[in-house]
């Protein structure tokens, strides 16, 4: 199938103009300059995910039953009043209300859009073109990201601080505002009239889709792999930052100072900005081929079982090649990045198989909630091992928690899609 139809290329560049997050390469780097311990930033981390926890549920039955396209509009307004309380924080307490607030807006969209494309297949009869389609939309959405890596960079060494980006983040939220209220209108897409009714249909919507969650076994066990893989992968991601910038500091990457002119702080500017450069734009591509490596087994279950193995593993390997080798480190970081794009694709086309299309948005919120819990408990106890014993210990930490988690209930059990 070749993606032409306009809709669905809206729905892509939504995710371009999301993805063009200019402070993210930094963001850990950005807290450090500002006195934070690794712990703090878990604690920040753990902030935005826990509002983005107790409003998952909530938001994703107001978009339901009130409307997903008015959900999306809060959610970028919330969004950029975040980056402005970012842009003004100096201190760890400064920071707490503007991830909250971030968080808040990452409620009210996380499962809205992607129900709003799943409903959309639905109505144009393209069902079947579900882990396709997504993947064409995320890997326009990872290009965004590729781009917003260079505008970073570019940032970083044009303003000297890390601290502009935020400013610069508002301008593509505002353009993706206006790009929502050209959305197709669905039959998912309703208001509730008056407020008693509304607060009653809203009840009785989520009690419905939490009873069907309890109900499938199948589900339910995707869902809570889905939540410890994904958090792992969030809470761990962003610690390329750091290890890149100290190994450069303390001259494991002499090959980058002989290349470049400038000083220790613009080369560990370009080397994380170059990361980020090539990495989401491989992921873009890992994205929009994920249904190939779907089609390649007889079931979904299969290659997701594999995802999983080959993630705890890869965190194995950054463990090991931390403070030893930058490339291979690196290339480690890439891996991590590329499973991850690979596997959400056919975890979503997995998903979307159990649940009924008037619920999505709640379901996928769900999936989305448990992924925040997990990375609410992770982040500050991964940040308390780096902070106490070493970042090369708490990835070899993360790999036997997955291991074990795996082993006693984690795997799918494989039957025929």
């Amino acid at each position: 199938m070749r993606v032409v139809d306009r809709n669905i290329i809206k729905f892509g560049f939504y995710g371009f103009l999301k993805n063009l997050k200019f402070f993210e390469p930094f963001f850990y780097l950005y807290l450090l300059s500002i006195g934070l311990s690794f712990f703090q930033i878990g604690i920040i981390l753990s902030a935005r995910e826990l509002s983005s926890y107790l409003f998952e549920i909530p938001t994703g039955a107001i978009a339901d039953v009130w409307g997903r396209k008015r959900s999306l509009l809060l959610c970028f307004i919330l969004y950029s009043v975040s980056f402005f309380l970012y842009y003004i924080s100096h201190s760890f307490w400064m920071l707490l209300p503007a991830s909250v607030v971030f968080g808040l807006g990452e409620a009210f969209r996380l499962g809205t859009h992607k129900a709003i494309i799943f409903d959309y297949l639905d109505d144009q009869g393209m069902k079947d073109q579900k882990a396709r389609v997504y993947g064409f939309t995320r890997s326009v959405s990872l290009t965004g990201s590729a781009l917003s890596a260079i505008g970073a960079g570019v940032i970083v060494l044009l303003t000297e601080n890390y601290r502009a980006g935020f400013l610069f983040s508002t301008i593509p939220y505002l353009m993706a505002l206006g790009l929502v209220l050209t959305y197709p209108a669905s039959r998912h897409d309703r208001a509730i009239s008056g407020t008693g009714r509304f607060l009653e249909r809203l009840k009785q919507h989520a009690a419905e889709s939490l009873n069907g969650l309890r109900k499938v076994k199948d589900l339910r066990i995707s869902l809570v792999n889905s939540a410890i893989y994904d958090s792992a992968f969030k809470a761990a991601k962003d610690y390329i930052q750091p290890m890149v910038q100290a190994m450069i500091i303390g001259g494991a990457a002499a090959g980058v100072h002989g290349a470049v002119a400038a000083g220790e702080e613009t080369a560990d500017t370009i080397v994380i900005s170059a990361f980020y450069l090539v990495i989401y734009l491989i992921s873009a591509v890992s994205a929009r081929k994920a249904y190939l490596l779907k089609n390649f087994f007889r079931n979904s279950e299969s290659p997701l079982n594999l995802l999983f193995l080959l993630n705890a593993l890869t965190f194995t390997g950054i463990g090991l090649a931390a403070e030893r080798s930058l490339p291979v480190l690196i290339g480690f970081f890439m891996l991590l990045f590329i499973f991850f794009n690979l596997r959400r694709p056919i975890l979503l086309d997995h998903l979307s198989k159990h649940i009924q299309p008037q619920q999505r948005a709640t379901m996928l919120s769900i999936d989305s909630q448990l992924r925040s819990l997990g990375v609410v408990i992770l982040a500050p106890l991964l940040g308390l091992i780096a902070d106490h014993l070493s970042i090369p210990v708490m990835f070899l930490s993360l790999t036997a928690v997955l291991m074990t988690l795996y082993l006693i209930f984690l795997r799918f059990e494989a039957v025929n899609d």
